[in-house]
């Protein structure tokens, strides 16, 4: 097989062959996106650890003081 033989392009009569499809209707909105409210980011816990926190509060609360605890020890 030659390099033209093996050429994928399709050709110009092949091209015009094809109807024209309008996508612009099927794009359909989200219809879950309001749902999300505030979250930006999903974090999966090991569930020993849920646990142990209960909350998505307690998570938060010791994370922020962990991250505290580490900008006065590198400070």
């Amino acid at each position: 097989m030659t390099d033209e033989e093996r050429r994928t392009d399709p050709s110009v009569e092949s091209l015009d062959e094809i109807p024209e499809v309008d996508f612009s209707q099927a794009i359909r909105p989200n219809r879950y996106a309001n749902l999300r409210g505030e979250f930006h980011h999903v974090v999966a816990l090991d569930p020993a650890l849920w646990n142990h926190f209960g909350s998505q509060e307690k998570v938060v609360e010791a994370l922020r003081l962990l991250v505290d605890v580490a900008r006065r020890g590198a400070a």
